[in-house]
């Protein structure tokens, strides 16, 4: 899809041949096409498209250019619109609504509708029960092969996936599930209890998303069903919708690993003072960890004098601190997100992240002394070899144990962030290296 080209054909007012390339188009790359625009021309873009894809576009647009449209059209287009939808996409566009704008869509919404958004948006934000849809086959178990295949044909078109099916009994309790293909190639006579399977993966609704995100990628799912506490079906999950859980959870451990608090909107439209507000606390946070290495750097004055040789090597040791307990916490972190490791795992990590480090801090050394010698002599570059493996151990050591830690008290790991670590492995580093040049050198 040509953007420039949309964009000439918008500028030129050529609304015509403007709708025949969106009506050409891919869908995504509509909303797309559309989120960047202004407002006015958002609209006036959006209307152009036939009501068949209007809705399935607005499915796609950000929550900015959702309100937007939201604010300018009429009550009766929006309504249209939002009839159109998935259940599960317009529950995502109502939480992202002021009220007034919900209230209004719950009074021209049928009872059972109304209970039901209801339903869904007081559910946690982070539970399965917040992301699920209600648009799943449903089948009895005492239903033959052949009515099951008729229902499907009936109700496929307002269905999220049919490509699996869900069998509960009278009282709504999921009891097995069935694909298409063990449907099709079935004898039409045949029950659906006896095709049907028994075990099954499953979620509840209060859930943790991120954790039926796991399931779904352990067990290669393209859907998961969920239920309540009494197992009743209430929904499922489709991969789709894991797909946005996965991306939001990497863009929120991408923030936190840097530092920076968590953001909902696009940077583009995000004022100084809201980049400020995010950033400034934790930037604080280091200032106020950075007054410890100064400290440390100033019980060791007399040192520092008697060898000013020795400030040469500090930022190399320090940065090299820092370095080794950065790599780490990411190894640490990314092992802890995906599953690879458990908190019970830590001894094992421990042991083996200290042969690591040893071995690492050697090489490092035996890479230092050189350049020891010949900026401070050989009791210089003694100290140098010596500190070079002891901050790289006890900063590899920080990096790898603090994620852990962190998962213990029930944080995200994501917070044991490179700044962080490399902020506390500063501090050692510097108090590390001066201690063993006072003890080494006799000062």
């Amino acid at each position: 899809m040509d953007f420039g080209t949309l964009q000439i054909l918008l500028r030129e007012k050529q609304y015509n041949l403007l709708k025949e390339k969106l009506e050409k188009s891919h869908l995504v790359d509509i909303a797309d096409f559309i989120n960047h625009l202004d407002a006015k021309d958002t609209l006036l873009v959006f209307r152009l498209l036939p009501k068949d894809m209007a809705a399935e576009v607005f499915s796609y647009l950000t929550p900015a250019s959702q309100a937007q449209i939201s604010v300018e059209i009429k009550e009766k287009e929006l309504y249209a619109i939002l009839e159109e939808l998935r259940f599960d996409d317009k529950i995502d566009f109502l939480e992202e609504m002021p009220a007034n704008v919900v209230k209004k869509i719950l009074l021209n919404s049928s009872e059972t509708e109304r209970r039901l958004i209801n339903q869904f948006l007081n559910y946690p934000e982070d539970s399965a029960g917040s992301i699920m849809t209600i648009e799943f086959v449903e089948l009895k178990k005492e239903m033959k092969v052949q009515e099951s295949l008729e229902i499907i044909r009936q109700t496929a078109r307002n269905k999220e996936t049919i490509y699996t099916c869900y069998v509960t009994d009278a009282g709504r309790r999921l009891e097995g599930i069935i694909s298409l293909r063990e449907l099709v190639a079935a004898s039409p006579g045949q029950s659906v209890a006896e095709i049907m399977r028994r075990e099954f993966i499953s979620a509840k609704t209060l859930d943790n998303k991120e954790y039926v995100a796991s399931l779904i990628k352990k067990y290669d799912l393209l859907a998961i069903p969920v239920t309540d506490q009494e197992n009743r079906l209430v929904g499922i999950i489709t991969v789709d919708d894991i797909v946005d859980v996965i991306d939001e959870e990497i863009t929120e451990d991408i923030h936190k690993m840097a530092t920076v608090g968590k953001i909902d909107i696009n940077l583009l439209d995000a004022s100084p003072l809201f980049m400020v507000k995010k950033r400034l606390p934790w930037l604080l946070v280091l200032i106020v960890v950075g007054f410890f290495a100064g400290s440390g750097i100033a019980v060791f004055e007399e040192t520092i004098q008697a060898a000013i040789a020795l400030v040469f090597f500090l930022p190399l040791l320090i940065d090299s601190a820092g370095n080794a307990g950065s790599q780490s916490a990411a190894l640490m972190i990314r092992a802890l997100a995906v599953g690879d490791v458990e908190i019970g795992d830590w001894f094992e990590l421990f042991k083996k992240e200290l042969a690591v480090s040893i071995l690492l801090g050697l090489v490092m050394a035996a890479i230092a002394y050189p350049i020891g010698v010949s900026r401070g002599g050989p009791d210089v570059a003694a100290v140098v070899a010596l500190s070079m493996t002891a901050v790289v151990l006890v900063g590899s050591l920080i990096g790898m144990s603090l994620p852990f830690l962190l998962s213990r008290f029930k944080l995200d790991p994501a917070l044991a962030s490179g700044p962080l670590v490399t902020s506390i492995a500063d501090v050692t580093g510097v108090l590390i290296y001066f201690f063993i040049a006072s003890r080494y050198l006799g000062l």
